[in-house]
């Protein structure tokens, strides 16, 4: 996130200004008591890992990613184009990188599953899976 126009300790200072507005550290008790959110992350994996999409390399971990970051538009066949995900919301999931020069991005709750892929910078995304867990 930090970069030449914004530096590292403004690139701090924002997020933890943002963390705590989010939904998913605002549970981060719930979904780490007892081990749980390391078990949710490990069947999401696992559930991922097992939908054998073509082309996908193996899903190794998931990291929390702030829905504003991540909140693609995908095409619609009518032409539109929607975002599927909430920018409040923290979801848990990964960038993989393939061979073709575009990229799965890999994005999972305790609601659904999506993958998709991108080219750099996530232009032309092009939604794969969308599945109701």
């Amino acid at each position: 996130m930090a970069s030449e126009n914004f530096p590292e300790d403004q690139a701090r200072a924002y997020m933890k200004q943002l963390l705590p507005t989010l939904d998913y550290w605002k549970r981060q008790g719930e979904l780490g008591d007892g081990g749980q959110f390391e078990a949710l992350k490990k069947q999401l994996t696992d559930e991922i890992n097992a939908l054998g999409i073509a082309g996908m390399p193996k899903v190794e971990r998931l990291n929390a990613l702030v829905g504003s970051y991540v909140n693609l538009e995908y095409p619609l066949p009518s032409g539109q184009a929607a975002k599927f995900l909430d920018d409040a919301t923290t979801y848990l999931g990964t960038q993989l990188e393939t061979d073709g020069g575009r990229c799965f991005g890999v994005l999972a709750c305790e609601a659904f599953i999506l993958i998709c892929t991108y080219a750099e910078g996530g232009a032309d995304p092009e939604l794969v899976l969308y599945k109701k867990r």
